[in-house]
């Protein structure tokens, strides 16, 4: 079994690497990984942590797996915005303790910018309605969007935007104060990290208490 535990996580997280951290850099990337474990875990609609780690992997300094509870094929609002706010918490984490923040969550941005950005020109999810736009946001640059055109007004755009940056920005406020009013069980998981470096999801019971019960959203 622990075979297939290392496939998995080679697989899955990719390979581990060695890379002698300084204790700084070590507590930043506990704390941005408990962030994002403890977020999970306090909120319901979120899939289940499997696994954190701070050990190096690919091109990432730690890492949070989740995997979901059951085999989904459609999600809610409430199941992307929690995925939001988990994306979201490791930076907060950051911000909260360290009193800074780093480039670590570079990927966490991208990918939380890109998800609200679908929800709100692709499923309708924000204030502009049951309207979809096509748009690309796979490619990056804005040459190349420019060069295929788009099919709504500059006005319409900016609305985009701006519903963009309110809805990340409420979820920055509210990921702040979750992690804030259970700041002593992030100190709890960092400090587990830093002795462990990896802890499981029945490690994370031991030290998190149970889980935030499923069913209910974090809305």
């Amino acid at each position: 079994m622990q075979d297939f535990e290392q496939a998995w996580d080679k697989i899955v997280l990719g390979a581990e690497r060695p890379t002698m951290l300084s204790p700084r850099d070590r507590r930043v990337v506990a704390y941005h990984e408990g962030g994002h474990a403890l977020v999970a875990w306090l909120t319901p609609a979120a899939d289940p942590v499997r696994k954190v780690t701070i050990v190096p992997r690919g091109r990432a300094l730690g890492v949070t797996e989740q995997l979901p509870a059951e085999e989904r094929y459609n999600m809610s609002r409430a199941d992307l915005v929690a995925r939001l706010d988990v994306m979201l918490a490791g930076r907060e984490s950051e911000a909260l303790v360290i009193g800074d923040i780093t480039t670590g969550a570079e990927s966490d941005l991208v990918q939380a910018t890109r998800l609200a950005r679908r929800m709100m020109t692709r499923w309708g999810m924000g204030s502009l309605g049951p309207v979809a736009f096509e748009s690309d946001d796979e490619q990056p640059f804005l040459g190349y969007q420019l060069s295929q055109g788009r099919d709504y007004s500059e006005a319409t755009a900016s609305r985009i935007d701006q519903e963009v940056e309110r809805l990340l920005a409420e979820r920055q406020r509210a990921v702040r104060e979750l992690l804030s009013r259970a700041r002593e069980r992030l100190d709890r998981l960092a400090q587990a990290l830093l002795k462990e470096e990896t802890l499981r999801d029945d490690e994370l019971l031991r030290i998190l208490g149970p889980r935030a019960e499923s069913g209910v959203g974090s809305v």
